[in-house]
């Protein structure tokens, strides 16, 4: 109760009374099935077209060997697995909106892998002519610089265009190119793939393995590629004691004739006499110092002045200071809580490049792991060099899938590291390290080398197996997997409570289907749809179905027949598919207390869309067995023409009223949470009744039950008739619910009589 303590006006909020039942949802299927790749550990995936399926699980399976497809037709334990995707493809076509799906892969199953190794290599990103010396490249990051050795290499089989060349200049910023000593002397191709790479390389090791995320041969389609880039470019801050900053300008002009660099001294004032400092001019950094002055000017001794420079009067003059001292291991960085411990930096003087691993950040000062022998300046950027990873599939039509994950850390443990980063979010591989080892690494003088060396895109190895002709019957009734722990086939659609149709497509193994039927047993809150074995007769079929008696299971025969998507030829489906999107179709549209009957099926052929077709007499054989009939009608097409379960008990004998139970109990389930751990006496008694009768006074208006008053419909009673002083005391409440369901008009008969014409007086 609230306390009311003070003075005041006080807002209090109460319950408007019954609380309002929502009706689950009844059209979402769970299948299980052998598919040619997709994700085979944990809960089942959900798709909502068959192009999702496709892009997640690939395309249609290749038919098996006929030593394979004989042992699988067993007639007790057999199926046709490789049907699946077809039955997928039948559902959506048949108005099914949501469907989870559980791949089964076979024991005998393997990932395909690649171990990649260490190395350095940049793309050549424009063509270049044999007598061209000046290459444009992907990065620098890496290399060393000037006087380094390079070679040159055909992207498309690694052969060797240069063996070596020595790197006379280059260039980095918004193009990065690369001048040799000498022109290439061959043509050279950026859509070959061309590259180029030191001419000395590294020790080989393995570094990371990659591996398909999922078992199966799609796994050989993948490759792999990992590439150093540069994550940021951050400006270099001066030292503290490297002075005053000052922009002046030449007031001569300097040539060979005239060497003399005079500034005006009032913007030099702030320079001691004997003080070394540098300046920029034209994009060259030299050495200066204070000379004699002359007049308002001042003369500038410049070290390595040009022998002619052409530098004109009023050319701009800045200073630029120097942000380390030669053999320092600190320096300031603008930006520097972008880095991280272990971050790589490449630093360029112009001449050479060299990379420092980051051991410690305090505010913008950054220490590195080694000496830095050359001076920076305020002038010059450093370049954060991360990891790129990307993995490319290419399915069997030539359609690629690509993932790029950027801005990757060269550590093995970290979260945002190049291996956990890929382990974690790629959906074409998984990742791991190989132990003892780091994923880069190098020296001065000859470079750096990064995981996944010098080889570029790599395929997926071989190892990647299928194992279809293993299959188990055991493969789809799943269990606890051992090793992680996750389950596996029908057992993994027990985690989707959404589900409420369910079935194995192309397989009739009784132990397969009697694990269906005992899960929705079970759980009571989904329907299984069954499918018979191929090529069975009329008899054939009576006989196949004597062995169940289920009320939440139906059967349906025979096979459907459809055009091949990619030969064309007819090719016979189980029906599991199609009648699942009936099934959903009709509970959109018309309600799941509908029969899913007198229904077109859509997605086979028009004609000669059955495997068997079926007569009158044939039904009056297979009605009573409650095996539900698939028939072509002139002028109909193809319809669903049967809506029984396999249940011998009279009383649910229909689907519709299996299936209309099953969202009664778990509508009521859901929506009377909020009674639990509540007063049970009186006042909750009526508030659940009221909240009960009104969900079923919404049902009764929408057709789905029987009577012409809502009393003849239903009745619920929840007081102390439906409790005894036991119950009360350990805490049950007892809710008594009663519905009359509207059964399927499934015989309609007209009596006709002839009428005689009476006498009429004259």
């Amino acid at each position: 109760m609230p306390e009311y303590l003070s003075p005041g006006v006080f807002i209090e909020e109460i319950d408007a009374g019954p609380r309002p039942i929502a009706g689950v949802s009844t059209s979402t299927a769970g299948m299980v099935g052998v598919t040619r790749r997709g994700p085979e550990d944990g809960k089942p995936r959900l798709v909502t077209s068959y192009l999702e399926f496709q892009r997640t699980f690939g395309g249609l399976l290749p038919e098996p060997s006929a030593t394979t497809a004989a042992r699988l037709g067993d007639a007790e334990e057999g199926g046709k697995w490789w049907a699946f995707p077809l039955a997928v493809r039948g559902f959506f076509e048949n108005g099914g909106q949501r469907l989870y799906v559980k791949r089964v892969v076979s024991a005998e199953g393997t990932r395909a892998t690649v171990k990649t190794g260490r190395g350095l290599r940049s793309e050549i990103t424009q063509d270049a002519a044999p007598d061209a010396a000046t290459i444009e490249v992907r990065h620098l990051l890496g290399f060393t610089g000037i006087g380094q050795t390079v070679a040159i290499r055909r992207g498309d089989t690694d052969a060797e265009l240069v063996a070596e060349a020595t790197v006379q200049s280059y260039e980095q910023g918004a193009r990065t190119r690369v001048t040799l000593a000498a022109a290439v002397g061959t043509g050279l191709s950026a859509a070959r793939g061309d590259y180029i790479v030191p001419a000395s390389p590294v020790a080989a090791a393995d570094t990371v393995t990659f591996a398909a995320s999922s078992r199966g041969g799609w796994g050989q389609r993948v490759q792999v590629l990992v590439r150093p880039v540069a994550g940021e470019q951050l400006p270099l801050l001066p030292d503290s004691a490297a002075g005053d900053f000052f922009v002046t300008r030449l007031t001569k002009d300097v040539t060979a004739a005239a060497h003399d660099v005079f500034v005006p001294k009032a913007d030099v004032a702030g320079v001691g006499a004997q003080e070394d400092f540098w300046v920029l001019i034209r994009g060259d950094v030299f050495q200066a110092r204070k000379d004699a002055e002359s007049g308002d000017d001042v003369k500038l001794t410049i070290t390595d002045l040009p022998a002619d420079p052409r530098w004109k009067a009023d050319d701009p003059v800045r200073r630029v200071r120097f942000a380390n001292e030669p053999g320092a291991t600190a320096l300031r960085v603008g930006g520097a809580g972008r880095l991280y411990p272990d971050a790589l930096l490449q630093f360029d003087d112009g001449e050479k490049l060299l990379i420092r691993r980051v051991t410690q950040i305090d505010g913008d000062v950054v220490t590195v792991d080694a000496p830095l022998a050359a001076r920076y300046f305020d002038n010059q950027r450093v370049y954060l060099v991360e990891a790129e990873a990307a993995a490319r599939f290419t399915d069997e039509d030539g359609d690629v899938t690509d993932e790029t994950f950027a801005n990757l850390h060269w550590n093995a443990t970290e979260a945002v590291g190049l291996v956990r980063t890929v382990a974690g979010r790629s959906e074409l591989v998984t990742a791991s390290v190989t132990a003892g080892t780091t994923l880069a690494g190098g020296s001065d003088d000859a470079g750096f080398w990064f995981a996944g060396g010098d080889a570029g895109w790599t395929s997926l190895g071989a190892d990647g197996l299928d194992g279809f002709d293993e299959l188990k019957v055991s493969d789809f009734v799943g269990g606890e997997d051992p090793e992680t722990g996750l389950t596996t086939g029908i057992a993994a659609l027990e985690s989707i409570d959404e589900i409420a149709i369910c079935a194995v497509p192309g397989i009739w193994s009784g132990t397969v289907q009697q694990s269906l039927i005992g899960q929705c047993e079970d759980l009571k809150d989904r329907f299984a749809v069954l499918d018979p074995r191929d090529g069975l007769t009329v008899d054939g079929i009576r006989d196949f179905r004597a062995p169940y008696d289920t009320k939440y299971a139906a059967m349906y025969y025979p096979w459907v027949v459809v055009n091949h998507p990619i030969t064309g030829l007819p090719y016979t489906v189980p029906p599991a598919g199609h009648i699942a999107g009936v099934y959903a179709r009709t509970d959109v549209e018309r309600g799941v207390h509908k029969a899913p009957a007198n229904a077109i099926v859509r997605g086979i052929n028009l004609r000669d869309g059955l495997a068997t077709d079926l007569t009158r007499r044939h039904q009056d054989m297979l009605n009573p067995k409650g095996i539900n009939a698939l028939r072509f009608f002139p002028g109909m097409g193809n319809r669903v023409w049967g809506a029984r379960t396999l249940s011998s008990d009279s009383a649910w004998r229909y689907v519709n009223v299996r299936r209309l139970f099953i969202f009664l109990e778990e509508s009521i389930e859901e929506g009377t949470q909020w009674v639990v751990f509540e007063p049970n006496a009186e006042p909750l008694w009526a508030l659940v009744k009221q909240t009960v009768e009104n969900f079923l006074d919404t049902v009764w208006r929408s057709g789905a039950l029987a009577g012409t008053t809502p009393d003849e419909a239903y009745f619920v009673a929840c007081d102390r008739t439906t409790m005894t002083e036991s119950d009360q005391q350990n805490g049950r409440l007892v809710c008594v619910i009663g519905v009359a369901p509207v059964f399927p008009a499934e015989f309609v008969i007209f009596r006709i009589q002839q009428k005689t014409r009476e006498t009429q007086p004259a």
